[in-house]
């Protein structure tokens, strides 16, 4: 790779098009050798990333980096949007398969669906923002855009990341439910809204508080301080079902899994003995339990009974 495409890479976060690319010396033929040798990677005809940023990329990266070089390809009245849009704004992808990449049109143009491309039907022009040289819609319209095609559950940890992280608010995600296009999903991207709360410190959070909802069980309290009898500080858990006296904690294992893995254990062991100790049921759910609400349902309702 010459200098003038190097330089021109860095430049722009890792992406260039064919016609730049022709403009630091290459031609198609050598564009090809580059792609064949993993110096570059070709996102879509006349789209590339550079292939050392990709390779070494999360899947949620790859796609972001995916739909920033394809943006790139298209004129100015198309901005990323929907699950793509999620990835460019760091948000979760909750059982998402992003294997398209989502354009929405804001300026006049026809919607189309072609292998690994979705060009949606024109918004406003004012959803769009620029981030990192591509257009990209605001995170409020993304997330209500992937709920509506995704479903409740990836629309809840998304609206949550983004509540938490303070890149939208409530008002901006009722606005977004106004303006969006949404078709026979928005009644999805509006429970998804409405379950919204921007507590949960993780996707699996959200989507545990959803599945509590659909499973008809009492209502929760997330991110709950435990205290005993004299005021002294016991522990912040995950969820309260605070008339049950039943603890839940969703347990993703990856606090477990680094060098201090052993001592976290200890300490979360001590914990949970000292919240039993106050008369509190302790129920813990896995990414695994979660795709199994019959199990979450029994696990629960069990403590329920023990309580």
């Amino acid at each position: 790779m010459n200098d003038l495409l190097r330089a021109r890479l860095v430049a722009q976060y890792g992406l260039v098009t064919a016609i730049e690319a022709y403009s630091c010396g290459y031609t198609s033929v050598s564009l090809s050798r580059l792609v064949a040798s993993g110096d570059l990677f070709r996102a879509r005809a006349g789209c590339f990333v550079d292939g050392r940023l990709f390779t070494d990329a999360s899947p949620e990266t790859r796609h972001a980096l995916t739909a920033r070089a394809v943006s790139r390809g298209y004129p100015p009245r198309h901005a990323i949007s929907h699950v793509s849009a999620l990835t460019i704004h760091g948000l979760p992808l909750l059982n998402i398969r992003a294997d398209a990449v989502h354009l929405t049109l804001t300026g006049p143009g026809c919607p189309r669906t072609l292998p690994g491309l979705r060009v949606h039907p024109e918004l406003p022009d004012s959803v769009a923002r620029q981030r990192d040289s591509c257009r990209v819609v605001h995170p409020a319209v993304a997330i209500v855009q992937s709920a509506a095609v995704a479903g409740i559950a990836a629309g809840v940890a998304a609206a949550d990341g983004a509540l938490f992280a303070g890149q939208v608010t409530k008002d901006d995600l009722e606005i977004a439910l106004r303006i969006a296009r949404l078709g026979p999903g928005r009644a999805d991207a509006r429970t998804a809204v409405d379950l919204a709360d921007g507590l949960a410190e993780s996707p699996g959070e959200s989507w545990a508080r959803v599945l509590f909802v659909s499973l008809g069980l009492p209502t929760v309290e997330p991110q709950v301080e435990i205290r005993d009898e004299r005021g002294k500080f016991v522990g912040r858990v995950d969820f309260l079902f605070r008339a049950q006296r039943t603890i839940v904690e969703f347990d993703g294992l990856v606090k477990y899994a680094c060098a201090d893995g052993r001592q976290a254990l200890i300490d979360e062991k001590r914990r949970e003995d000292a919240l039993r100790s106050l008369g509190y049921q302790v129920v813990r759910l896995t990414w695994r339990d979660l795709h199994n609400p019959a199990l979450v349902e029994r696990l629960i309702r069990a403590a329920f009974s023990r309580a």
